[in-house]
């Protein structure tokens, strides 16, 4: 019963942990709020394309803005229909070298009062959305602003990020488990596992421990186990990566002074897979029955 209360607190505080990520959504409401807030009620604002590394996220991140600006606030939002009379102007801002002047420029002409734009940069596996609020009268800056956001699929496929997709895992396992009370046992094994979608795996591994502490008897056991994955969230947004919660089951053969014992094991575990291009890398905590509980690391290569 304690070691089902220590998985689950585990589980708990990984999650909770993991949670505090902001995603993109996240980032750029935080940034309709703000621009709420410091703009004056009525007033126009212009939004230009940002600058990132494809027109699919400049797009996407526009036509949130716009969206959640006007359903927050009444601010006036100059779109892309009124921006035919400064086609020159934002063709600096569509080859990434829209500055100050030429916003200015781009909001005198629309008679906008403020002008937003800005950019994404990336740093330490971090995406950076850099915005810039400029009053037109002031010349000044009403709102400038990082708002940072982790990876996800949304990211990587709104960035153009093709990322190779490894479906099949094949590696080794090292463990030490507690098959009985008195004895912690070394155990080695195997694992394969396929990935059908992109959270969701299912898989076969083999275990084989000795219980090198009993000094009276001589106890091997043997668990050939089949298992379901699930990755529960993956900080860089690839598939089949991250925490992740598995269940697995399978006959255990104790043998115990040359005697087969046979039972069924059954189980959760706790792990998350760390990935470096076709190799990866998992720390793992596991319970259940008969065995109590084992902590282990998997290493192997995807393909």
């Amino acid at each position: 019963m304690k070691n089902k209360i220590s998985f689950l607190i585990a589980l708990s505080f990984c999650t909770i942990c993991f949670a505090k990520n902001k995603s993109l959504d996240e980032a750029i409401s935080n940034i309709s709020k703000d621009i709420s807030v410091k703009c004056e009620s009525r007033e126009i604002i212009a939004i230009l394309d940002f600058k990132t590394a494809s027109s699919d996220m400049s797009e996407y991140i526009t036509s949130s803005l716009v969206s959640q600006i006007s359903e927050n606030s009444d601010l006036r939002i100059v779109t892309r229909q009124h921006m035919d009379k400064v086609e020159k102007e934002l063709r600096f801002q569509s080859s990434g070298l829209v500055s100050d002047e030429t916003a200015l420029m781009v909001g005198e002409r629309l008679g906008a009062h403020e002008i937003v734009f800005g950019s994404i940069e990336e740093l330490e596996n971090k995406y950076y959305l850099r915005l810039k609020v400029l009053n037109v009268e002031k010349a000044s800056y009403t709102l400038f602003k990082s708002y940072e956001f982790n990876r996800s699929a949304k990211t990587e496929q709104l960035l153009g990020h093709a990322a190779k997709i490894y479906k099949t895992s094949l590696g080794a396992i090292a463990e030490a488990n507690k098959n009985s009370i008195a004895h912690i046992s070394p155990a080695v094994g195997i694992s394969f596992d396929y990935t059908f979608f992109r959270r969701l795996s299912f898989g076969i591994k083999a275990l084989v421990s000795y219980d090198a502490f009993e000094k009276e008897n001589s106890v091997y056991a043997i668990e050939p186990l089949g298992f379901v994955r699930w990755y529960a969230v993956s900080p860089t947004g690839e598939p089949a990566a991250g925490l992740f919660v598995e269940g697995q089951v399978g006959p255990e053969m104790i043998m115990v002074n040359e005697k087969i014992h046979i039972a069924l094991s059954a189980g959760l575990t706790l792990g998350f897979r760390i990935t470096v291009q076709s190799f990866y890398f998992e720390p793992t905590l596991r319970g259940g029955y008969p065995y109590l509980v084992g902590a282990g690391l998997g290493a192997g290569f995807r393909f």
